[in-house]
C-alpha cells in the first residue's frame, strides 16, 4: 500500500480590513457608495473617475473608468451580491490592471450621530497588492479621506 502524503495546508489569500468612523448617519454613508457620488471619492489623489453604469441591487452591475495622474486608464467593474440598506454592501471588484477579482464587504453601524464603517476586501493574490489597496482606500488622500470630506460638506 502506498504511503499517504499529508496535503499541504492551503494558506488563505491576503485580506484587507479597515474600520473608519464618519460624522454622518449610516443611511448617508451607505448612499455615498451607491450613487454617482461614489465616483467623486473613489479614485486616488489626482485621479478622475467616471461611473458608466451603476445598478445598486443584488445582481446589479457597476462599471467605472479612472484616469490616473500617470496617464494610465483603469477599468473597474463588478456585481452587487448583497445590498441591505443601510447596513451592508457586498460586491465584487475587478480591475483590468491585475486581472484578479476580489470581494468587498462593507457594513455600517450607528455610532451616536455618526457611523462606524467596517470594510473588508478578500481574495488578493499577494500581500503587496493588498498593501497597495490599503493605501488607496485608507491612506493619506485615500478614498475614505475623500469620503469623509464629502460627508462633512453635506453635513454643514
Amino acid at each position: 500500500m502506498p504511503a499517504q502524503r499529508n496535503a499541504e495546508p492551503v494558506s488563505p489569500s491576503p485580506s484587507l480590513e479597515i474600520s473608519r468612523r464618519f460624522d454622518a448617519p449610516p443611511q448617508r454613508v451607505f448612499d455615498a457608495w451607491l450613487g454617482m457620488e461614489w465616483g467623486q471619492w473613489l479614485p486616488p489623489g489626482g485621479a478622475q473617475c467616471q461611473l458608466t453604469l451603476i445598478e445598486p441591487h443584488a445582481g446589479g452591475r457597476y462599471r467605472l473608468t479612472m484616469s490616473m495622474p500617470d496617464g494610465r486608464v483603469v477599468q473597474g467593474s463588478g456585481v452587487y451580491r448583497e445590498v441591505v440598506r443601510p447596513s451592508k454592501l457586498v460586491f465584487t471588484w475587478f480591475a483590468n490592471y491585475n486581472s484578479q477579482e476580489t470581494l468587498i464587504t462593507v457594513s455600517f453601524r450607528p455610532d451616536g450621530a455618526g457611523t462606524v464603517m467596517s470594510f473588508r476586501q478578500d481574495g488578493f493574490p499577494t500581500t503587496e497588492l493588498r498593501d497597495r489597496y490599503h493605501d488607496g482606500w485608507g491612506g493619506t488622500n485615500g478614498s475614505f479621506e475623500k469620503l469623509a470630506a464629502i460627508l462633512a460638506r453635506v453635513a454643514r
